[in-house]
């Protein structure tokens, strides 16, 4: 099987002057393929340039298009999870937050307290 591979390291400037997005389609037809575009639709006053850098379909053989598939569901999958994860931390955080709203709170409290007595002993004191 062979591979087809193109340089993506140098970014394609569309005619309005400006560098293009490296976009990734997800359509029925091309799940998956890459390709560089205008920043802005036609529709929105862009140029509408595009260059594709996967090869089509028509070009790869089934396994690798579904080795393609599987791996941007596994990707999906990995992005789930971490949104998951990180779901949880900002719960945790947001627990751990409240807790420590409420301790800062009975300090405040008893810091006004010890300021209290800390006055009226000053005042008893300079009666004496």
């Amino acid at each position: 099987m062979s591979q087809i591979s193109v340089n993506i390291d140098e970014v394609d400037i569309c005619k309005c002057g400006y560098y293009c997005r490296l976009k990734t389609l997800r359509t029925p037809l091309n799940p998956g393929r890459r390709f560089f575009g205008c920043k802005s639709s036609k529709e929105n006053g862009g140029c509408g340039y595009f260059r594709w850098i996967d090869p089509s379909l028509e070009n790869v053989d089934e396994s690798s298009s579904m080795n393609r598939l599987i791996d941007g569901q596994n990707r999906i999958d990995r992005l789930k999870r971490k949104v998951k994860e990180l779901e949880e931390e900002k719960d945790s955080l947001k627990f751990q937050l409240n807790e420590n709203e409420v301790k800062l709170m009975v300090l405040n409290k008893k810091l006004k307290e010890v300021k209290l007595q800390r006055d009226w002993e000053n005042v008893k004191f300079n009666r004496i």
